[in-house]
């Protein structure tokens, strides 16, 4: 097997990336959802339930995503409490 090697820190940095984008796609998204709701109100016909269908698939999507980065960055901190834990053991067993 190979040598594996794991930054915590670098573990850390990527769980606030992933805060950081999901604060930034809620924005967006938001942005888009005030936009749609202006359309809605003067858009019918074919072209006003496509984009409906469209604005309810990225709402959708939007919660999948979420529901992913929450997962990924759950993951991350663990990882990095667990090889930050193991890190500062070794520390305190082997000097």
């Amino acid at each position: 097997m190979g040598a594996f090697k794991v930054d915590p820190a670098v573990l850390l940095a990527a769980a606030d990336r992933m805060s950081q984008f999901e604060q930034h796609m809620e924005q967006t998204l938001a942005q888009l959802a005030a936009i749609e709701h202006q359309l809605g109100a003067t858009w019918d016909g074919e072209g006003g339930q496509a984009q409906a269908g469209a604005q309810q698939q990225w709402t959708e999507g939007s919660a999948e995503m979420r529901r992913a980065l929450a997962d990924l960055r759950t993951i991350a901190e663990g990882a990095h409490e667990n090889y930050h834990g193991a890190a500062q053991l070794n520390l305190r067993n082997w000097g």
